[in-house]
């Protein structure tokens, strides 16, 4: 029974540090009663997290002429007595749970404790009709021990028939330096001299930023298969001849060399260290099918991925 317990504790750690390699800091893993080596080692890895993410936070903090990006995470929409309703695909992504475990639900039920006794004391004025929104933070439970902290904006939302739902939006702030966006602007255009044959065009300020937007999106995208570059350059405001060019310029790949490196790069780490089937981890990372994951792994890594995952326990034995 024990062991049982500590191999769920074990697998838990090792899926935050999968999700701290591919730079999503919003896990904590919940701790427990018990003193052993394992409760230390969560505890060093929730305190190794919450360093990661206030470092990075510090770096972003330190250049004072910031622009700012608010980024909705999960979004939940309750009934009156506080059920779920509706959910964002972010939702069950980031609680691990499939979306039918989370809808129905009372919004508490995925709470900790602390987090529950603030939510119940905030709704005594949202639900009187004092405040029509407010601004708090909450720690979500997911499965496999995880905790996932956020702020949120909690507003009631009233329909043509006078009937309130609650919406609970789970938002993060990320800041991005104006002042690094010029400095790839000023590397670019410098590199694009007048003696070249190729065809140059002048990156604005405001192209650079809006490539940077778009590297931000498809890093956090890597699921969505059906990629469309000319909808993602209209939804940035720009054309997708200056979103290729400029992509290629400023990052030294093209799009679609960026977007599949970066799936391989996350698939290497759930085949070494996951037992996720194949097809699961090709879903994951955004390849069509099991077949096509294993032949681009194949490519890349020069075998297939079974054989990859067979070579890493071994070396780990």
């Amino acid at each position: 029974m024990h062991n049982e317990y500590n191999k769920k504790r074990i697998r838990s750690i090792n899926r935050m540090l999968l999700e701290v390699a591919s730079g999503n800091f919003s896990y904590r893993i919940e701790r427990t009663e018990r003193d052993d080596e394992l409760e230390a080692l969560i505890v060093l890895a929730n305190m190794m997290t919450e360093e990661l993410e206030e470092s990075i936070r510090h770096q972003n903090y330190i250049n004072l002429n910031e622009s700012y990006k608010y980024i909705a995470q999960m979004t939940f929409v309750l009934d009156e007595n506080f059920r779920v309703q509706s959910i964002n695909p972010m939702a069950s992504e980031m609680l691990l749970y499939p979306a039918e475990e989370i809808l129905g639900q009372i919004i508490t039920d995925f709470l900790v404790d602390q987090s529950r006794e603030k939510w119940l004391e905030l709704m005594k004025p949202i639900i009187s009709g004092e405040q029509d929104n407010h601004t708090i933070e909450l720690s979500f439970k997911a499965k496999e021990f995880f905790i996932v902290p956020a702020v949120c904006s909690v507003s009631i939302l009233t329909d043509t028939n006078s009937r309130r739902a609650i919406l609970v939006t789970a938002i993060e702030t990320v800041l991005r330096s104006s002042e690094r966006i010029r400095d790839l602007q000023n590397r670019v255009n410098n590199e694009n001299g007048p003696n070249e044959n190729n065809l140059r065009i002048q990156l604005t300020e405001a192209d650079v930023a809006k490539i940077a937007q778009a590297k931000d999106y498809l890093t956090s995208n890597l699921r969505e298969i059906n990629l469309s570059l000319k909808d993602l350059a209209r939804t940035l405001g720009t054309n997708e001849f200056k979103l290729k060019y400029g992509f290629k310029e400023l990052y030294g790949t093209t799009i679609f060399r960026f977007v599949q490196d970066e799936r391989l790069r996350k698939a290497n780490l759930l085949v070494q260290h996951s037992e996720l089937p194949f097809k699961a981890i090709a879903e994951m990372t955004g390849f069509k099918t099991a077949p096509h994951f294993s032949r681009v792994f194949k490519d890349k890594y020069g075998c297939s991925p079974s054989i990859f995952r067979k070579r890493s326990s071994n070396s780990t034995d």
